[in-house]
């Protein structure tokens, strides 16, 4: 992993979709950046290990079970994150789902089809945000 210079002490980060691939390394690079980071999936024994791995490391993880296409795993996921971590200063939206709205105006009427899977994906949330909080979503194109 590269070094950065960006300085995110204090800030929590939820990233979805972080058991694995793309989404574990935005996780491990905004905790070397000093984030605090949910690791959320659908796979909980993988987020935990991610969370595991930047603990060793000496950063502040959780793992967090979520599918984000039950809006009831995703309230109790984002009120894990608050109980534990605090409040969302950043979002990372990787796990399929493409709903472009500004983050206080997220609700599960958005619901769109993931276009790499066919399935339905529902937005995360609106995270508990007491200061400013950046969200960003990433829509990445399946091979073929």
């Amino acid at each position: 992993m590269s070094s950065t210079n960006t300085n995110l002490n204090g800030k929590v980060a939820v990233v979805t979709g972080t058991a694995s691939g793309i989404g574990k390394q935005i996780a491990l690079t905004l905790s070397a950046a000093g984030a605090a980071v949910a690791i959320a999936d659908l796979n909980q024994d993988g987020a935990n290990a991610v969370a595991e791995e930047i603990k060793k490391g000496g950063g502040k993880a959780i793992g967090v079970a979520m599918d984000v296409t039950n809006e009831d795993a995703v309230n109790q996921g984002i009120d894990k994150v608050a109980a534990e971590l605090g409040s969302v200063d950043i979002l990372i939206s990787n796990a399929g789902i493409q709903i472009v709205n500004p983050i206080e105006n997220y609700s599960f009427s958005g619901v769109s089809v993931c276009p790499s899977t066919g399935k339905a994906r529902a937005p995360v949330r609106r995270p508990p945000v007491t200061r400013a909080a950046i969200c960003i979503c990433l829509i990445t194109k399946p091979s073929r």
